[in-house]
């Protein structure tokens, strides 16, 4: 899914200095769980020009190891989007996006170097058919249908997060709020919801067994209290009142109720989050509180978190996106992106997983990594904030 869901009611145009800036190596910190556990590093580049049409150099640049030799040496997960692998033909072309060939050629590069898999899936999108208690089940079995052309390629499927299940549905699906949309074809309730998504969740396990499971929801979607009491409000306020440790508590027990054990939430406020909730609280900057907040919630119930990091360019926040220039963009959303990314690890955050995800319209091309600012060359100099890198499978082939 390409699509993102950030309530943000009031939306900040970011203001940094102008220019590249400049980034060195940094030695292991505890305080900010930057370490080099097996599956710390996830790399999920844009993979679509507009709608499922995939960017001309998605798969050409990424099948290609002298086109990101260092970020590929980093990567432990590598994230896709499930609308890569529909077999349905776009509109006016002869074959799907990617062909049979194509995916095992791509499953057969990641899995050679040892790198793990990951699909962010919907999990639930409710319609007038697919609504009330069968809804988690029937949308399961439209995604499998999609997950097992990969698996068919040779393809592994480690991780499975799903995107906005919940708070997508309770909003509407596709509706941009502000509120909910009053229209909404299955109007079910966040209990109900959780439930079906323990369902899909059910379901998809038992056809890929060992899978792991996670959820993204935005934190701008629910109130959430700081660690030094600072009461965190929706982003939209005419959103119903949705407590983060309520809905997160729900979410495990439902899936403690089936057997099921949730592996992580990834965590979905990036630089235009932050930049509002400093504006609104702190009278300016960002404010990283939210986020530190729900990683100790989440910790404190044994799952793991995931920082996903990336921006949009600044005529984004400002909302005058009509054809900004691509050179200009791409060099905005890298220095956003990185002002984010210095932000997170001062405030010591505590992540597991550091996604390096974009979904954002620039940088406008994937590679390779040498060439500014393509999101490869932002994704290899975001990597150099991390530790030293220390010998792991995803550096050795095998043939």
């Amino acid at each position: 899914m390409n699509h993102r869901c950030l309530p943000l009611s009031v939306i900040v145009l970011g203001i940094v200095t102008g220019g590249c800036l400049a980034m060195s190596n940094a030695q292991s910190d505890s305080r900010t769980g930057l370490g080099n556990e097996p599956d710390r590093i996830w790399f999920g580049p844009k993979a679509f020009r507009q709608g499922r049409e995939l960017r001309s150099d998605f798969f050409p640049i990424l099948t290609n190891p002298a086109a990101w030799p260092k970020v590929l040496s980093r990567t432990n997960v590598f994230k896709s989007y499930i609308m890569i692998l529909p077999d349905v033909p776009m509109p006016g072309k002869a074959g799907p996006e990617l062909s049979d060939a194509q995916l095992r050629t791509l499953a057969r590069f990641f899995r050679n170097r040892n790198i793990k898999v990951a699909f962010e899936v919907g999990g639930l999108r409710c319609s007038k058919r697919v609504c009330g208690k069968t809804a988690g089940e029937q949308y399961a079995r439209k995604e499998l249908h999609y997950l097992e052309r990969w698996l068919a390629a040779g393809g592994t499927i480690d991780y499975l997060t799903t995107d906005h299940a919940i708070t997508m549905n309770m909003r509407g699906v596709g509706f941009p709020g502000p509120g909910l949309n009053p229209t909404r074809a299955c109007k079910m309730t966040v209990a109900e919801l959780t439930a079906e998504l323990a369902d899909y969740f059910v379901a998809v396990r038992r056809a890929i067994p060992g899978v792991r499971l996670g959820v993204i929801e935005s934190l701008g979607f629910f109130q959430i209290v700081g660690k030094d009491g600072t009461v965190y409000h929706q982003t939209d306020p005419k959103l119903p009142l949705w407590r983060f440790p309520e809905f997160f508590d729900g979410l495990l027990n439902a899936m403690k109720e089936r057997g099921l054990a949730l592996d992580h939430f990834h965590i979905d406020f990036g630089y235009g989050g932050v930049r509002h909730d400093g504006r609104k609280y702190r009278g300016g900057g960002m404010d990283f509180g939210r986020i530190l907040a729900v990683e100790d919630i989440v910790h404190a119930h044994g799952v793991k978190t995931g920082i996903i990091v990336n921006a949009f360019h600044d005529s984004h926040y400002g909302r005058a996106t009509t054809n900004p220039d691509p050179v200009a963009a791409s060099r905005q959303a890298f220095r956003n992106t990185v002002e984010f990314f210095r932000g997170y690890r001062a405030a010591g955050g505590t992540s597991e997983h550091i996604l390096f995800q974009t979904w954002q319209p620039f940088p406008d091309r994937t590679g390779p990594e040498t060439e500014p600012f393509t999101v490869l060359y932002m994704t290899r100099e975001l990597m150099r904030q991390l530790p030293p890198a220390e010998p792991n499978g995803a550096s050795r082939v095998r043939e």
